[in-house]
C-alpha cells in the first residue's frame, strides 16, 4: 500500500499570494505566475527547514526508532521541492523568452530589477528570504550529518564492545577489533 504524502497543501495558504489586480498585461502574467511559484517554493523551503529541525531533535535525543521516519519526511519534502523546481523552470523559460534573455540570466536579482514596479518588492523579498533559508538549511544539514555520523560510530562501537561483527561501508562484515572501539574512545 502506498504511503500518503505528509506534506500539507502549501498552495492553499493565502499569505503572500499576489493580488489579481497587479497583473496588467500578458507579460506581467508570467512574472506574477513566477512570483506565485516562488511563494510556493519558499513555503516548501520553510517546511524543509522545519523537518530538518525535527530530524535534528531526533538525532540529538539519540532515539534511533525515529531516525528513519524523520529522514523519510525530509526526503518527501525534497521530492516536492524538485517538482516545484521543474514547474518554476517552465515559467522562467517563458519570462526569459519575453525578456529576450537566456533562462540562466533570470535570477532573483534580474527579476527584482526588471519586473513591473508592482512586483519588484516581491522579488527582492524572495531574494532576501531564499538566501537566509538556504543558509539555515545548509547549516542544519551539516549538523545533522555530523550527528548521524556520531550515532553511526556509536553503533559500530557498541557492536565492537558486544563482540559482534563490525560492518564496512559496503556492508561486509569485518573482524571485530581485539579491544572494544567505544571503550577506547571513552578512555
Amino acid at each position: 500500500m502506498a504511503q500518503e504524502s505528509t506534506i500539507p497543501n502549501l498552495r492553499t495558504l493565502e499569505s503572500g499570494r499576489l493580488d489579481e489586480a497587479m497583473v496588467t498585461s500578458a507579460e506581467n502574467a508570467h512574472m506574477a505566475q513566477l512570483a506565485d511559484t516562488l511563494w510556493y517554493e519558499r513555503r516548501l523551503l520553510e517546511y524543509l527547514l522545519f523537518k530538518l529541525v525535527s530530524a535534528n531533535l531526533v538525532l540529538i535525543a539519540d532515539d534511533r526508532r525515529f531516525v528513519g521516519p524523520a529522514i523519510a519526511e525530509v526526503d518527501a519534502v525534497m521530492a516536492e521541492i524538485r517538482k516545484a523546481e521543474g514547474q518554476r523552470s517552465e515559467v522562467v523559460a517563458a519570462v526569459a523568452r519575453e525578456k529576450n534573455v537566456s533562462p540562466t540570466d533570470v535570477g532573483l536579482a534580474f527579476l527584482a530589477e526588471n519586473a513591473p514596479s508592482s512586483l519588484q518588492a516581491t522579488f527582492e523579498d524572495h531574494r532576501k528570504v531564499f538566501h537566509e533559508l538556504v543558509g539555515e538549511i545548509e547549516i542544519l544539514t551539516r549538523e545533522n550529518r555530523r550527528l548521524a555520523t556520531v550515532g553511526l560510530d556509536g553503533i559500530q562501537g557498541t557492536l565492537g564492545f558486544a563482540g559482534g561483527d563490525i560492518y564496512d561501508s559496503a556492508g561486509r562484515a569485518t573482524r571485530t577489533p581485539d579491544q572494544p572501539v567505544r571503550v577506547n574512545r571513552v578512555l
